[in-house]
């Protein structure tokens, strides 16, 4: 968990904003899709774009088992690591939502900010330093920050408590029903933002 500084109590109603990441502020589908592909190529398996889509919004700890019964920890653990290793060379696949990111600009010197994700730190990182998101957001909670991913409320959870945020005065920011159902399990009413 990462963050900017302590920026006090905000103004107005909504004092906290939460956003996830993939596919909210930024469409990385194609980047993850291709990354995933290889990596289980490498480890002799297929994964088809059908079988992916059913997996977006979900912690890659729980979708490759799921996907690969049998698989141990250290087999899903390798598929990971390939996978992390070759995002970086994609992140020109991935597209900012426009219309979100320019709200996120106009918000952040007023409110109380929060990224919630389900990606690593690593891959995370490059992601936001790509479209120059990470001086906009006080805290920030990656996958590998969390023992129980979306839809479990955790990442949610230790985000507000960084902030010092009331849930019933934040509002969350989600594409996936996973994490739909996480800010709801945590309290925070959702703004579900479509595909763009």
């Amino acid at each position: 968990m990462t963050g900017r500084g302590d920026v006090g109590s905000a103004p107005g109603i909504v004092d906290a904003l939460l956003f996830d990441l993939d596919g909210t502020l930024v469409d990385t589908r194609a980047a993850n899709y291709e990354a995933y592909r290889a990596a289980f190529a490498e480890s002799g398996h297929e994964l088809t774009s059908e079988q992916f889509a059913g997996t977006w919004g979900r912690d890659s700890r729980d979708f490759i088992p799921d996907l690969l019964p049998g698989l141990d920890r250290p087999g899903v653990d390798a598929i990971r690591a390939a996978k992390s290793r070759r995002y970086a060379d994609l992140l020109d696949r991935t597209r900012a939502n426009d219309a979100l990111v320019g709200f996120l600009r106009l918000v952040a010197p007023t409110h109380r900010t929060a990224l919630v994700s389900t990606a690593k730190s690593l891959n995370g990182r490059q992601i936001l330093e790509t479209h120059g998101l990470t001086p906009l957001f006080d805290v920030v909670v990656w996958g590998d920050d969390v023992a129980r991913s979306k839809p479990d409320p955790e990442g949610y959870l230790r985000a507000l408590g960084a902030l010092g945020a009331d849930p019933a005065r934040s509002l969350a920011f989600e594409d996936s029903e996973t994490g739909r159902q996480a800010a709801i399990a945590a309290g925070i009413p959702v703004l579900e933002v479509p595909h763009f």
